[in-house]
């Protein structure tokens, strides 16, 4: 590619342009234009390829200090971890020598305390024990106690029993007594009644008959009196000499007069036989009725013996069972206590404790161990110190020659401008680098 303006390779129409540009004179003007501009841009791009070397130097060697002081810093850091860890081990090493002492002091204490509550555990078991032994004596002779004034309350229960039967004994004997000499008081009494009755029943009749015969005296007496009266009246009318029909009716009245109080009389009379009559008949009823209540009575009384026999051998037999049932119940109360007794004595034995073994028998109290040391090592040591980063390249070295190089070629492609035929080539950089600067 040629660095003349306005020629291009390969393109048809630059020859005839370039052609016109000569003929003109126009060509001269834009060289000339073109190698002053030419010339200013090389020496602007020298420059700044030579203040971006300075910038670049300027950072390399910051970067060069830092790298520096961080080493330096990292170094220190380093000592100081290493001896902040070797005093860790110090510190760990003493904790360690502390915690070995308390342990052991633990375990010397703890093996004091056991063998002291040890010790207390078994004085506190042996007492116990002998306070249960105490309790159990106290509990049988108490129960001992309980049982033989339980045994003196059933003997005493047991003779009331058989007081009591003999005095229901006795009072059943005087009852049966008394009821016989009723009985028989009431049969002489009865008797005394049925002799009183029969008094009674022939006084009764000999005065019923006594009556009898005086009432019919009585009537008769009367009789006699109406047969005088009749006889009087027939003498009366006798005497008056009446006759013919006047007469008859006159003794016929004195005779009619006369046969109706002989009727009246014998009326009387019966009526006087038939109460009488009644009366006898009512004194045999009294006395038939006094002899059946007689018959009754001594036949109740009879039954009542009979009863009274019989109540009497009931009541024996209800006493003698009583008695046999309160014997009975005296052997039940009687083995009941001494169950009782022997159930009040297993429960006491029950709350008995087991003894404790003999003081050498106890299990023995372990003498500890000491804790055994533990080595800790030293924390390691950097015994050398590294090497440092290296310094900050040269990156100035030749850009003074470099610009001047620029700045020259760049004036020297200017003036190629001039001749169309001139060839002017680029000058190149050397591929080797320069020899780096020494760090400030």
């Amino acid at each position: 590619m040629d660095n003349r303006f306005g020629e291009q390779i390969g393109l048809p129409g630059n020859h005839f342009l370039k052609q016109q540009m000569q003929e003109s004179g126009l060509e001269m003007t834009l060289l000339t234009i073109a190698a002053v501009v030419s010339a200013i841009g090389a020496g602007a791009s020298a420059y700044g390829n030579y203040q971006s070397s300075q910038a670049a130097q300027k950072n390399a060697n910051k970067s060069a200090k830092a790298a520096k002081k961080m080493a330096e810093w990292e170094w220190k850091e380093t000592k100081n971890r290493e001896s902040y860890a070797q005093y860790e081990v110090d510190v760990a090493r003493i904790n360690e020598e502390n915690l070995r002492d308390f342990t052991d002091t633990i375990s010397l204490d703890k093996a004091k305390r056991d063998l002291y509550i040890r010790d207390y555990n078994y004085k506190s078991d042996v007492e116990e024990y002998n306070k249960t032994e105490l309790q159990y004596a106290q509990q049988v002779d108490y129960n001992a106690m309980s049982a033989t004034l339980a045994r003196d309350e059933q003997s005493l229960w047991l003779d009331e029993q058989l007081k009591q039967a003999a005095f229901d004994t006795e009072g059943l004997i005087l009852d049966t007594e008394k009821k016989y000499q009723d009985i028989g008081f009431q049969r002489q009494e009865a008797g005394i009644k049925l002799r009183q009755s029969q008094d009674v029943f022939g006084s009764t009749r000999e005065d019923i008959s006594l009556k009898q015969r005086s009432k019919r005296a009585e009537f008769a007496e009367k009789a006699m009196e109406g047969w005088h009266k009749k006889l009087q009246d027939e003498g009366k009318v006798r005497a008056l000499g009446q006759a013919g029909r006047t007469g008859r009716k006159n003794r016929q009245s004195v005779l009619a007069m006369a046969g109706q109080r002989q009727a009246m009389l014998n009326s009387m009379v019966t009526r006087s036989d038939l109460s009488f009559a009644l009366e006898h008949q009512k004194n045999q009823q009294q006395y038939a009725n006094l002899r059946r209540q007689d018959v009754l009575q001594r036949s109740i009384l009879s039954a009542e013996e009979v009863y009274t026999g019989k109540m009497f051998d009931f009541g024996q037999r209800k006493i003698q069972a009583s008695t046999d049932s309160a014997i009975a119940q005296n052997r039940a109360n009687l083995l009941r206590i001494e169950h009782q007794n022997y159930g009040a004595d297993m429960a006491a034995d029950n709350q008995r404790l087991t003894p404790p073994p003999a003081y050498e028998d106890l299990p023995p109290i372990t003498t500890p161990y000491y804790m055994p040391k533990t080595h800790i090592a030293d924390a390691y040591r950097t015994e050398e110190k590294p090497p440092g980063p290296v310094g900050a390249p040269n990156l100035t070295a030749g850009a003074n020659l470099q610009m001047a190089g620029t700045i020259v070629s760049g004036l020297a492609k200017a003036a190629a401008m001039y001749e169309p035929s001139a060839e002017i080539e680029t000058p190149k950089p050397d591929p080797k680098p320069p020899p780096a600067a020494p760090a400030p």
